[in-house]
C-alpha cells in the first residue's frame, strides 16, 4: 500500500516536472518569437524610414529644379553661366551645380540623430549618377543626368520615317549591336506590322510562344527593350548587377574629391583629354569601367566605348521652349501680326522688330531663325529694302540674334521631345545624328571645350555651330530639329540611409521639369540590388 502511494506520488511529480519543463520551453519559445517579431518590426520600420528618406531626396530634386527655375533674371544676373550648363567658371551656374555637387547632393541630413537605445544615427539621402569620361564609366558623381544627353527612341523612329535607313544607321552606332537586333528594335517601335528583312514582328513572337507582342510604338521605359528579340541584359545594362556604376556602396555616403571635375573634362580640347586623365586618375580600382562590355571593347565599330545602352538611349528627354525667366517664347509665325508686333516690341530693339515684321508682311512665315541672318527683305508695295540686323560676322549683330533666340521661336509648341544636347552629349551619341560624322563631332568637341568669357555667350544656343563654321547654314537648319543646348528632364539614383546602421533604400528616378511643379515620371526600386 505504501509502495503504491509512493509510486503514484513519483508519477505525479514526474508529470508535474514535465509540465513545468514544457511550460518553460514554451515560454522561452514565445520569448524568442516575440524578440524576433520585435527585431523584424524594428527592421521593417528602418526600411520604411529609409524609403521615406529616398522620397525626401526625390522631393528635394524637384524643389531644387523648381526653385532655380522660379529665380528671377536679376538673381541669375543673366550671366553666360545661366545658359551654359557645363562651363568652367569660378561661379558655377545652377545647371552646373546639378551636375556634380557633393555639397548639395551627398549625405543630405533629413532626420537628426535620436539619443537612446533605438538610435539609428542621422537619417540622410544622397543623389548620384554615373560619371562618364571619354565614353567610359569612371564611377559616380553627386548630381543629375540631363536626359537630353541621350538619344530618344522617338527621334530614331522620326529619322527612320523621314529617310529610310537613317534610324537604322543611328542604332548601329550602339556598342555590341548587330543589324538584326537594330531592325528588330525598329520593328518593335514602328507602327506597321510588316517585318524588316532581318527584323521581328508579331509572327516571330507568336512562334516563340512568349506572352507578349510588339508594342509598335515608343516604349514606356527603356527596360522594355529586353523584350525585343536578341536584346540581352548585358547589352542594355552591362554586367553591373547592382547598378552602382562600379563604385563601393560606402562611396555614396562620403563626397568624392578629384582634381578635375567632369565639367572640366568635358570642356577640354579633345586631344588634351587623355593627358588630363593620366594626371588625375585618383579613382579607386573599383571605379574602372572594365566590368562593362569586356567582350565588346574592340568591336564597337571603331569607337572603343564600353558603355551599355542605358547610358546612351532614353525614352524621356524633353525641353521647354521658354525665355530666360521661364515665360513662353514669342511665336514668330503668329498669324496675328498686330499682336506679334506688340510682343516683339516688349523684348527686342526697334530695328529687330521692324525687320521681322517686314519679313512677315512680305515673305510670309519664317521657316527657321537662321534664315534671318544677313537677309534682305524687299517691300512689295515699293522699292524699300530692309537689311537684317542679325549677323554672326559682328558682335552687335550676333548679340541681337542671340537675344532673338532667347525670346522667340518659330514653333508654337511649349515642349519639344527628343532633341540632343550638343554641349553635353558624349561623342557616341553625337555621332548617331545623321548630319554629324566623326570628323564634325571631333570639331564640336574641340570647339565646345575652348570656351572663354567672350565666346561662352554664343554657346547658349545651337547657332554656335554655324558661328564657328563647323556646319553651313542649310545643315544648321536641319540640326535645329535634332539638337539643342537645353533639356528639362533629369535622371538620378537616390539612396536613403542612417549613419548608425546598414538599412538602406535606393531608387532610380526620372523627374520631368517641363511641368510645374516638377514631377517623377519613372521610379525603379533598386533596394534589393544592394
Amino acid at each position: 500500500m505504501i509502495f503504491a502511494i509512493k509510486f503514484r506520488s513519483g508519477v505525479i511529480l514526474f508529470i508535474v516536472s514535465i509540465v513545468i519543463a514544457m511550460l518553460a520551453i514554451g515560454s522561452l519559445s514565445l520569448l524568442v518569437l516575440l524578440t524576433t517579431e520585435y527585431e523584424a518590426t524594428l527592421f521593417r520600420g528602418d526600411e520604411i524610414q529609409a524609403g521615406q528618406l529616398v522620397q525626401s531626396g526625390i522631393e528635394f530634386i524637384g524643389q531644387t529644379l523648381h526653385s532655380s527655375e522660379s529665380a528671377s533674371m536679376t538673381e541669375m544676373e543673366m550671366s553666360d553661366s545661366f545658359y551654359f550648363s557645363q562651363q568652367t567658371t569660378a561661379e558655377p551656374s545652377h545647371f552646373q551645380q546639378w551636375y556634380d555637387n557633393p555639397a548639395l547632393f551627398c549625405g543630405v541630413e533629413v532626420v537628426p540623430e535620436r539619443v537612446g537605445r533605438l538610435s539609428r544615427g542621422v537619417g540622410r539621402f544622397s543623389v548620384f549618377s554615373p560619371r562618364i569620361e571619354q565614353d567610359q564609366l569612371k564611377g559616380i558623381r553627386f548630381g543629375l543626368v540631363n536626359e537630353s544627353t541621350r538619344l530618344h527612341l522617338g527621334a530614331v523612329l522620326e529619322w527612320e520615317t523621314e529617310t529610310p535607313g537613317q534610324g537604322l544607321q543611328a542604332l548601329l552606332k550602339l556598342p555590341g549591336i548587330t543589324p538584326t537586333i537594330a531592325e528588330a528594335i525598329l520593328d518593335w517601335i514602328d507602327a506597321n506590322k510588316t517585318p524588316r528583312s532581318s527584323g521581328a514582328e508579331l509572327d516571330y513572337y507568336e512562334q516563340t510562344g512568349v506572352a507578349y507582342r510588339p508594342r509598335n510604338a515608343i516604349p514606356a521605359t527603356l527596360e522594355e527593350l529586353l523584350l525585343v528579340r536578341d536584346v540581352t541584359r548585358p547589352l542594355l545594362f552591362g554586367t553591373d548587377e547592382k547598378f552602382l556604376y562600379g563604385t563601393n556602396i560606402n562611396d555614396l555616403r562620403q563626397p568624392q574629391t578629384t582634381t578635375y571635375s567632369q565639367n572640366d573634362l568635358l570642356f577640354q580640347p579633345h586631344n588634351e583629354i587623355e593627358e588630363i586623365n593620366e594626371t588625375t586618375s585618383t579613382e579607386s580600382p573599383t571605379t574602372d569601367s572594365t566590368f562593362f562590355f569586356d567582350d565588346w571593347a574592340e568591336t564597337n565599330h571603331g569607337n572603343g566605348t564600353r558603355l551599355p545602352w542605358c547610358f546612351l538611349l532614353t525614352t524621356h528627354s524633353a525641353e521647354k521652349l521658354v525665355d530666360p525667366i521661364g515665360n513662353a517664347k514669342i511665336f514668330l509665325n503668329d498669324p496675328n501680326l498686330e499682336f506679334l508686333n506688340e510682343q516683339l516690341n516688349l523684348h527686342l530693339d526697334n530695328e529687330s522688330c521692324q525687320f521681322i515684321m517686314a519679313w512677315r508682311k512680305n515673305n510670309g512665315l519664317i521657316p527657321d531663325p537662321v534664315d534671318l541672318l544677313d537677309a534682305v527683305v524687299q517691300e512689295k508695295e515699293n522699292s524699300q529694302e530692309w537689311k537684317s540686323p542679325f549677323s554672326l560676322d559682328n558682335s552687335v549683330g550676333e548679340e541681337k540674334f542671340l537675344t532673338l533666340l532667347d525670346r522667340t521661336s518659330v514653333s508654337s509648341e511649349i515642349v519639344i521631345a527628343g532633341r540632343i544636347n550638343v554641349n553635353e552629349a558624349p561623342r557616341i551619341v553625337l555621332e548617331m545624328v545623321p548630319e554629324l560624322n566623326s570628323q564634325t563631332v571631333t570639331q564640336i568637341l574641340n570647339h565646345r571645350n575652348k570656351t572663354n568669357e567672350k565666346k561662352q555667350n554664343k554657346y547658349r544656343h545651337l547657332v554656335w555651330l554655324l558661328a564657328e563654321k563647323i556646319v553651313d547654314k542649310e545643315t544648321m537648319k536641319k540640326l535645329s530639329k535634332r539638337l539643342t543646348t537645353g533639356g528639362d528632364v533629369y535622371r538620378a539614383q537616390v539612396i536613403g540611409f542612417f549613419d548608425g546602421q546598414g538599412t538602406m533604400s535606393r531608387v532610380e528616378v526620372v523627374i520631368d521639369d517641363t511641368v510645374k511643379p516638377p514631377r517623377p515620371i519613372f521610379i525603379k526600386d533598386l533596394t534589393n540590388s544592394l
